[in-house]
């Protein structure tokens, strides 16, 4: 069936050092893996406003019942993984099953889609279905001056399904890496924003907890994929042994 091949191209994120976890899926057959880069990387800004990331060197990722360790292949003079949100890591493994890249001049709104993933505490990949509802240009949510083609879905994504893939649902084509929920953004967060930071709110801790983990959690059930093209269009895919 092609959820079985779906589920053995897609693995859980493991990064030992900085206690991250995602999802993520191999593309092609030459052991390249690709996930969001904010799976594998813990992000800082500094007082001058640049952004600090300290990348895992502890990757592991886990495909069915077994585990390999992952290294990351990375220009760390380019700021356009981070700004696109996505990585790729190498295993020495030769995957049985992968994905293929997807025309995106294909694809179009009401398209329907899989999401592939390990979310929350789920220890086997979950598949969920729906729909491409919109495809937009939105500023990069890492740096608003960069704008990245994303598609808008329905389909569920929820923590942990980062770095997943989003596939057709007719040819199991990649079109896009699941990255972020839609987050509700009115007066009344922003209002509740404010109440997180006020200074008497630390001496009430149980009540700032509940706030933020309310604001974390609630979303309006639209969920954003960044397209594939970035990660497939960058210049170190043609200079890994073998290309592509």
């Amino acid at each position: 069936m092609m959820i079985d091949k779906w589920k053995l191209a897609t693995g859980k994120v493991i990064c030992c050092d900085i206690g991250k976890t995602g999802s993520g899926f191999f593309i092609g057959d030459r052991g390249l893996f690709i996930t969001n880069n904010h799976v594998v990387a813990r992000m800082d800004i500094d007082g001058a406003g640049a952004i600090r990331l300290d990348y895992s060197k502890q990757i592991f990722i886990q495909i069915a019942e077994n585990t390999h360790r992952a290294s990351l292949v990375i220009d760390e003079n380019s700021d356009r993984p981070v700004v696109y949100d996505y990585a790729i890591l190498r295993l020495n493994v030769t995957p049985k099953v992968y994905f293929d890249v997807a025309d995106l001049s294909e694809v179009s709104q009401g398209k329907e889609v899989i999401a592939v993933g390990y979310p929350l505490d789920f220890g086997e990949p979950i598949i969920s279905k729906g729909i491409v509802s919109a495809i937009v240009s939105r500023p990069s949510h890492i740096n608003a001056l960069h704008r990245i083609r994303t598609f808008l879905t329905d389909t569920l994504i929820t923590y942990g399904n980062s770095g997943g893939p989003l596939i057709g649902a007719s040819d199991g084509k990649v079109i896009g890496i699941t990255t972020m929920p839609h987050e509700i953004r009115d007066e009344a967060r922003e209002r509740l924003l404010g109440y997180v930071n006020l200074p008497g709110m630390e001496v009430m801790r149980p009540i700032r907890d509940l706030i933020e983990f309310v604001l974390r959690y609630l979303t309006v059930g639209f969920n954003y994929a960044i397209s594939i093209e970035y990660a497939m269009d960058d210049p170190l895919f043609g200079s890994l042994e073998g290309g592509m």
